[in-house]
């Protein structure tokens, strides 16, 4: 895996935080970022070049569906792959948020084998 290959995990639980962060390094990903909410996010994003976002739903301040907004109305984010990562996807935001045009979604608790998988499919599409 390209270790240039900027991904940002974006949750407002620090434990989850780390263990995305792991799960990645184990998948060879070294460049990885990470903000607590959507707002902190959107900061990273206009500081550090990004190639991935990965993002919880319902964080507090700017939560996962105004993130995935922002991105998609900025001219120089709006390519960036859009991972959401939810634990209902009966929920009507989870719907709303892969309409308005995440790239894919990860269903929460999940492995990760099960989170490298998707990211590598993802990257495949780039």
């Amino acid at each position: 895996m390209k270790s240039s290959f900027a991904i940002l995990i974006v949750d407002d639980s620090a434990t989850l935080r780390t263990m995305i962060r792991k799960a990645l390094e184990q998948g060879g990903f070294t460049h990885l970022l990470e903000a607590e909410d959507g707002k902190a996010a959107l900061d990273k994003l206009m500081e550090h070049r990004v190639d991935l976002i990965i993002s919880d739903i319902n964080m507090p301040k700017v939560n996962g569906f105004e993130l995935l907004k922002a991105v998609l109305n900025n001219p120089m984010l709006k390519k960036i792959p859009f991972i959401v990562l939810t634990s209902r996807t009966e929920d009507e935001t989870f719907k709303q948020v892969m309409k308005t045009g995440a790239t894919d979604f990860i269903k929460k608790p999940f492995t990760p084998g099960e989170l490298i998988l998707k990211i590598k499919s993802v990257i495949e599409w780039l």
